[in-house]
């Protein structure tokens, strides 16, 4: 169910991409240009965005706890898999962007001779 939450919500993205590359294609955009404004359209947060990445957690941290309550390995927990799944690539987003900022920061100091 939290997949099906999760993906309605992206195709709510891309059915907004779709329309304004359409709208923008009516003004004489195309090519490239149409693509990037579509791939940034399909981007822009939507008001309703939170209410259903929250719903989608509510029922990935129900699934959870019947997991638990089961006596179920949470290895074998589909909803423990996709959440910590989920949380890892965030994670390490959040790691390699402080990396690069990290490794670009370190060419003003200069190489040592």
């Amino acid at each position: 169910m939290a997949k099906f939450i999760l993906a309605t919500k992206d195709k709510a993205h891309e059915l907004m991409g779709w329309l304004g590359g359409g709208v923008l294609g009516l003004f004489g955009l195309s090519g490239l240009a149409k693509r990037f404004a579509r791939e940034l359209i399909e981007r822009i947060p939507l008001p309703f965005d939170a209410k259903v990445v929250a719903a989608a957690r509510g029922v990935q941290l129900t699934g959870i706890l019947l997991c638990l309550m089961n006596s179920e390995d949470l290895r074998r927990c589909q909803c423990f898999v996709d959440l910590a799944l989920e949380q890892a690539k965030t994670t390490v987003k959040k790691l390699l962007t402080t990396a690069l900022e990290d490794w670009t920061q370190l060419a003003a100091f200069g190489a040592k001779r």
